[in-house]
């Protein structure tokens, strides 16, 4: 039995040292780790963040792996990160209520299910007809974005945990990723998320915004 953990423990610490740390600074090295396809665990206003390049195949391929969900027959759509309000309307449909409120709260503690634009193909959003769009209010997230395009971004935890609010809590959870950024997130709640479909606004989570 003692070996067996001795033997563990040592993966584990293996695995962490492994992981490759990013100091929010090197925001050119960030990018660069993204545009190769890694898994990266990035602060957010919220809690920490996994991030992978949207139009990167086998970043969500490990991203879907790391959140133990399937492309296809999963109701929990991995949100679209950008950095500008303008940058919606390329990915999803705006009607005005849409418009209204991304005008009025982005970027901020937010996220926005919204009907895809059917020109919009992608290999991990081909599989829904809708999605989710959120311009995080934070400063190296804000910068980041503007280096990559858009980033599918999902919280950064193991089914069934806590998210992580630290890059402290990213290497003791999450040690098999590629690399983290360093730092705390925000620590405020996770975003609110709401859904405007036809018209109608619905609240799916609430968060510190509310409808």
């Amino acid at each position: 039995m003692s070996a067996k953990i001795t033997k563990s423990a040592s993966a584990a610490a293996l695995s962490k040292a492994n992981m490759r740390l990013v100091a929010q600074e090197q925001i050119k090295t960030a990018k660069q780790l993204l545009d190769n396809g890694a898994i990266l665990a990035v602060p957010t206003e919220t809690v920490y963040g996994l991030a992978a390049k949207f139009d990167h195949q086998n970043a969500i391929d490990k991203l879907l792996a790391v959140k133990q969900r399937k492309t296809q027959n999963d109701n929990k759509v991995i949100t679209l990160m950008l950095a500008d309000t303008t940058d919606i309307a390329k990915y999803a449909q705006l009607n005005e209520l849409a418009t209204q409120i991304s005008n009025q709260h982005f970027p901020g503690e937010l996220t926005m299910v919204l009907p895809k634009n059917p020109d919009f193909q992608n290999y991990y959003f081909n599989h829904f007809q809708t999605i989710g769009v959120r311009i995080p209010n934070h400063t190296f997230m804000l910068e980041l974005l503007k280096l990559t395009g858009p980033l599918l971004v999902t919280s950064a935890n193991l089914r069934g945990l806590e998210p992580c609010r630290s890059s402290t809590e990213v290497q003791a959870q999450l040690h098999h990723i590629d690399a983290t950024v360093t730092g705390q997130a925000g620590g405020n709640p996770p975003s609110t998320v709401i859904s405007i479909i036809d018209s109608e606004l619905k609240t799916l989570r609430q968060g510190s915004i509310i409808f």
